[in-house]
């Protein structure tokens, strides 16, 4: 078992996974901005429904939030500055 230390980097290096997935999920399901002038009438991503996106959404926001309560508890459980090495 790891210690508190080395269990909370490896949390936050988790969330910060969760943060990049979740902007690759807007990145790779986002739809393209129309610009006035312009016509792209290239490749055309193709659409998904508002239900899949409602899906993401959720999902990334409760990794995330749950990822960030773990983090809040390790920081709690630490010793304080106060406390003696005989404690710690």
């Amino acid at each position: 078992m790891a210690d508190r230390l080395t269990q909370l980097q490896d949390a936050v290096n988790q969330q910060a996974d969760n943060f990049c997935n979740s902007v690759g999920i807007l990145q790779q399901f986002s739809t393209p901005s129309k610009f006035p002038g312009f016509d792209r009438s290239g490749s055309q991503t193709p659409s998904q429904t508002t239900q899949q996106q409602e899906d993401h959404a959720h999902l990334f926001a409760t990794v995330i939030a749950r990822c960030a309560k773990d983090i809040d508890v390790l920081i709690e459980s630490l010793p304080s500055e106060d406390s003696s090495t005989e404690i710690q």
